[in-house]
């Protein structure tokens, strides 16, 4: 049964407008400021799923790039892309040709399925976007299957030196500077480094996962704790 879908906030509007303007280029900025590191990432992080999730759900799917990589690895057989801006399904649109993936338009506070409709659900780099967190958390618990594992792949916010001098250098200042020149849209860029340092820590977002209901979580850091992957089951 599908829920109807909420009426946005204020912020929520303008970050959808913001991944609205920059979709186009989203693809090229990610390969551009991670120097293609986000692909490994993607990569490795879906090596912490145990078994083989066959309904996965990808939430803040963006232009589809986990759900392949998910796909090619044999840890789904079929994804649901589940985005709120528009634009970046259309942008991606290309990569679900001749692949079982669909896309919807949802709110991640709100989600537009029912109670236990997955094996798996994994959200990359979207969940510091979400305006609640934990109701964010405590909905995927709600439409995963008992035994179904959550995957998160994250910026948390930097609490070591190295996360935190990469913020203060790279994220400050090359990001707005790439994203201007790449995508005329500094300000998007200027919003990455902010919402990452305004985010949970990592150990805040374990216990987030945690209080929701999730087990059995674990960890991979990826480029000395810039990013992370964290790995989750619901209690059968």
């Amino acid at each position: 049964m599908s829920r109807a879908l909420p009426v946005p906030t204020d912020h929520a509007l303008a970050v959808r407008s913001m991944f609205g303007r920059i979709a186009g280029r989203y693809d090229l900025l990610n390969r551009v400021l991670s120097a293609r590191r986000d692909v490994a990432w993607r990569r490795h992080a879906l090596g912490l799923w145990q078994g083989q999730p066959a309904e996965v759900l990808d939430l803040a799917c963006g232009t589809f790039d986990l759900a392949r990589e998910a796909l090619e690895q044999k840890k789904a057989r079929r994804v649901h892309g589940c985005d709120f801006c528009q634009p970046m399904l259309v942008a991606g649109a290309k990569k679900r040709q001749g692949v079982p993936v669909s896309a919807a338009v949802g709110d991640a506070l709100h989600l537009p399925y029912a109670d236990s409709s997955f094996d798996g659900a994994m959200v990359a780099y979207g969940w510091r976007n979400f305006g609640d967190p934990a109701a964010s958390a405590r909905e995927l618990l709600r439409v995963l299957r008992p035994g179904g594992q959550v995957l998160i792949l994250e910026f948390f916010q930097p609490v070591t030196w190295w996360p935190k001098t990469f913020s203060a250098t790279f994220g400050r200042f090359v990001f707005p500077t790439v994203g201007g020149a790449l995508a005329g849209d500094a300000a998007a860029y200027r919003y990455l480094n902010d919402s990452i340092k305004r985010f949970l820590s990592v150990t805040e977002a374990e216990a987030t996962l945690a209080a929701a209901g999730f087990t059995g979580i674990r960890r991979a850091t990826y480029f000395g704790g810039v990013s992370h992957a964290l790995a989750a089951a619901k209690p059968c």
